[in-house]
């Protein structure tokens, strides 16, 4: 059995510094969001990958995700649509439990897919996917089953 796990960042400000998209930083409601995600990720077993966006903000949301091995940081992820994240795991030798930490809408359109589902991921929420199944190859529309929906209540 494997189990995708998906988060969206938390809340941002609604502009950067910088005036792009790619920089917002966090906000307090976001960092807040960020410390309820890192006590509840520790109730998390067997995240064996984390692939995240390399935006400020995805950065950020998983700063505080301490003990998740395996970070890796990806331009691709940077507001991509659900297939670029299907090709990543249906190319991967990764094998075991992955988290991607991205952005809307592609990251509900994920879970919509593998789920034939209709939800709407929030920002700093969570979602468990799981397969019947042991390679990431095997996956495909409808094949997964949400296992758990989390989203801080700040």
């Amino acid at each position: 059995m494997l189990r995708l796990h998906l988060l969206r960042h938390a809340k941002t400000e609604q502009f950067s510094p910088t005036g792009k998209d790619f920089d917002r930083y966090l906000m307090k409601k976001g960092l807040r969001q960020r410390d309820d995600l890192k006590q509840f990720f520790q109730t998390i077993p067997n995240i064996e990958h984390v692939w995240c966006s390399s935006a400020k903000r995805t950065r950020e949301t998983h700063a505080v995700l301490e003990g998740l091995p395996n970070a890796q940081f990806f331009d691709e992820l940077y507001l991509c649509s659900h297939k670029t994240m299907q090709d990543m795991l249906w190319n991967t030798e990764a094998e075991g439990d992955i988290l991607i930490i991205g952005h809307n809408f592609g990251i509900s359109d994920l879970v919509n897919y593998f789920c034939d589902s209709d939800i709407e991921l929030r920002t700093g929420q969570y979602a468990c996917i799981s397969f019947d199944c042991d390679s990431w190859k095997e996956t495909s529309r409808g094949t997964g089953t949400i296992h758990q929906l989390y989203r801080p209540e700040v």
